[in-house]
């Protein structure tokens, strides 16, 4: 009995389980049923579309940076020292060169040209002593070669001395074969002899000492003539290079150009300072020292122009004289320098902003509307031939009005999405209108599917 009982049992439970799996796929399968009809029901998000494609760009280039001198000349202080008399320009004139800029004490300048001739005189007087000396040296060395008149006397005297001795030893070695002399006279002569010619030799000795000391005083006398001929030339170029630089205290432009800056008043001693007295800008011509990214430097030629925007509102036209010689490792960047037409609203110093046109190229083109932002970078939705999207990064180079270049990403040909791409997801299906570009370069490559035209 107990055993029938477990079996009816365990018979209910399987019959239990199967129902609720059976009833479990049956909810599934509806589920599924309803997701799909749901599916099948949701409306194409309408966007609009535009092809990448192939166009002739002229993108502008943003240039800004400070106004500075082309090239300046800074004029010193000619007189160190003197008294500033009077002040003949100001900040802002025009000058052309050699133009009076200021005027110094003459007091000064004359008190400085006075000791500058006294020094000339002085080395003229030198210079004369010094050839008075040479004279005298060449004099006395030009009295013969046998020395003084004294000392002439006794080299003559012992010449004869000597040839005296010499010719009575003579005699006496003549005579000793018959013994006309004793032995002892002939020795007698023969050391009488030798001692006359020593005399001789040391009376030449004497002569040579004085005659070489006549030519080391001649020597010594031509040296010190030549360095009063130099002393003398370098008290007159001090006097010339004074007289050019102080121009009787008028001090002068170096070169034409525009008056930047004055460092200087009346009654200041000139020379005193660093600074100089005036900055001149020479010729007047400014140009802007532009920072450019490094990116940005290959679209830059030699002799393209640019439009800055001057304070007064006006535009003032440039060229691009210089190219960056340099890259900053830190900045990335480098100066290009822009020579500025003529503008009386530009100063040496303000900071000017414009756009240099970089010449026309061919480029692959979207509207930048199709590009989305985020923290991964930059990204647009890429229409498939099912009209489904999906989402593609993207490099982005130049742009011009509404056009951005696309260094990478889609080819051209391909379409994406340039409204309503920020309410999409990946796969999503869309209605797309087609919107065209302008000034683009018809590419071969068709619309994908069911792509209307506005």
């Amino acid at each position: 009995m107990i055993k029938n009982n477990f079996g009816v049992k365990f018979a209910a439970s399987i019959l239990a389980i199967s129902a609720i799996t059976l009833s479990g796929c049956a909810k599934g399968k509806e589920d599924k049923a309803k997701e799909e009809k749901k599916e099948a029901g949701r409306t194409a998000q309408a966007v609009s579309v535009a092809q990448v494609s192939s166009i002739n760009l002229n993108p502008d280039i943003v240039v800004a940076g400070q106004v500075l001198a082309q090239n300046e000349a800074q004029v010193y202080s000619t007189a160190s020292g003197a008294k500033v008399m009077q002040l003949l320009v100001d900040v802002g004139q025009y000058v052309n060169a050699g133009q009076a800029l200021a005027r110094l004490d003459a007091r000064q300048i004359t008190a400085d040209n006075e000791l500058l001739s006294a020094q000339v005189r002085r080395a003229r007087t030198a210079l004369a002593e010094a050839q008075v000396q040479v004279q005298a040296a060449e004099q006395n060395l030009s009295r013969g070669t046998s020395g003084t008149r004294e000392t002439a006397l006794d080299l003559r005297q012992a010449q004869i001395a000597a040839a005296e001795a010499k010719s009575q030893y003579d005699r006496a070695m003549a005579t000793t074969d018959i013994g006309a002399l004793s032995r002892e006279e002939v020795e007698r002569r023969r050391n009488a002899w030798q001692a006359a010619e020593a005399r001789l030799n040391a009376q030449k000795g004497d002569v040579t000492a004085i005659m070489d000391g006549r030519r080391q005083a001649l020597t010594a006398a031509k040296a010190r003539l030549e360095g009063a001929k130099s002393d003398l030339a370098l008290a007159i170029a001090q006097q010339n290079q004074s007289n050019a630089r102080q121009n009787n205290g008028v001090i002068t432009a170096p070169v034409s150009g525009l008056i930047t800056s004055r460092n200087v008043k009346v009654g200041e001693i000139s020379g005193m300072g660093a600074s100089p007295m005036f900055t001149i800008v020479t010729g007047g011509a400014l140009e802007v020292n532009a920072e450019i990214s490094e990116s940005e430097l290959g679209r830059l030629t030699q002799g393209m122009s640019a439009q800055f925007k001057a304070p007064d509102g006006t535009q003032v036209n440039g060229i691009l004289r210089q190219l960056p010689a340099q890259i900053d490792p830190q900045k990335r960047t480098g100066i290009a320098k822009f020579t500025l037409q003529p503008n009386p609203s530009v100063k040496s110093g303000v900071f000017l902003t414009g756009m240099a046109s970089s010449g026309m190229r061919a480029i692959t083109a979207i509207p930048s509307s199709a590009v989305l932002y985020d923290n991964q970078g930059s990204s647009v939705y890429v229409v498939k031939q099912d009209n489904s999207v999906t989402k593609q990064k993207v490099t982005l180079g130049a742009r011009s009005g509404d056009l951005v270049e696309l260094i990478v990403g889609p080819a051209i040909g391909q379409w994406v999405v340039t409204s309503g791409a920020s309410f999409l997801a990946e796969g999503e299906k869309i209605n797309p209108t087609k919107e065209a570009l302008k000034a683009v370069t018809p590419a071969p490559n068709q619309a994908p599917a069911n792509v209307k035209t506005k």
